[in-house]
């Protein structure tokens, strides 16, 4: 789960930019879907540098308590350096460290598409909810309509290789409303309702920046850095080019729309 992010460096990087322009947005919205109120003890799954787990945090303390959980120590590291009453834990999303019932709300704000059994999760986050608990999963929408990761993935797949394209395409996993109710509905999960909450992501860099230091913040840094300069640079550019229409000065906007399924056990 998201262990591509777990290099210091990265971790930085994914929370100094991506999480502003890309997961803070969101983290209202799934908070408010999942109807997070004083009082609940709140687990946040694949937790990341805890963009949603802070916001949980805000809803639910003093009287409840939150738990941010994610398999990257590094990603943790960035996250406890926020501060705030919040227990972070290290462990895996598919078996998670929590007795049963402990819980009476757990979110997973874009994780659920890096696992390798979708259905493995989601048992476990029913298993640690109380009875009447409710969850809350993001699952962002179809490449197709994210201007920028599209053009990040298709540069990468001209310059760096079709794996890189491969693993830029990898967030987008679970992009269809049906198959995410069904993944639920196979893990016993019924009553699922999912939505479209539509992120409007801005990223404060020039399209021409935007390749790179994307790049720097996700699972293909590493693949990103092998790659020859020549292949770097024609990367770059092509991500920039593909960006023009969506660049304003010194940022780069674009919509990144997400479902967000939830449900009541």
């Amino acid at each position: 789960m998201k262990t591509g992010y777990g290099l210091p460096a990265v971790a930085e990087n994914y929370d100094r930019l991506l999480v502003p322009a890309m997961f803070a947005p969101l983290a209202g919205a799934v908070a408010d879907s999942v109807e997070a109120a004083p009082g609940d003890r709140a687990l946040d799954v694949a937790c990341g540098t805890g963009a949603l787990t802070r916001v949980l945090a805000e809803r639910v303390l003093p009287d409840g308590r939150v738990t941010g959980l994610d398999l990257a120590e590094g990603m943790l590291a960035v996250a406890r350096s926020h501060g705030g009453a919040i227990d972070y834990v290290q462990g895996a999303a598919d078996e998670l460290p929590f007795q049963d019932g402990l819980f009476t709300v757990v979110t997973c704000q874009q994780g659920l598409q890096f696992t390798e059994d979708p259905l493995a999760m989601l048992r476990e986050c029913a298993r640690v909810l109380a009875p009447g608990g409710r969850i809350a999963v993001a699952c962002w929408c179809d490449l197709e309509h994210d201007a920028g990761f599209l053009a990040l993935a298709e540069a990468a797949d001209q310059h760096l290789g079709r794996e890189v394209g491969r693993i830029m395409r990898a967030p987008f996993r679970i992009s269809d409303p049906a198959v995410l109710r069904g993944h639920f509905e196979s893990a016993g999960i019924g009553d699922v309702v999912v939505e479209i909450e539509r992120v409007a992501a801005r990223v404060p860099i020039s399209a021409e920046q935007f390749g790179p230091a994307v790049m720097t913040a996700g699972p293909a840094g590493a693949a990103y850095a092998a790659a020859p300069a020549a292949a770097q640079e024609s990367f770059a550019a092509d991500v920039g080019r593909r960006l023009r229409p969506h660049a304003d000065g010194d940022s780069v906007s674009f919509e990144m729309p997400s479902l967000i399924a939830v449900a009541r056990v």
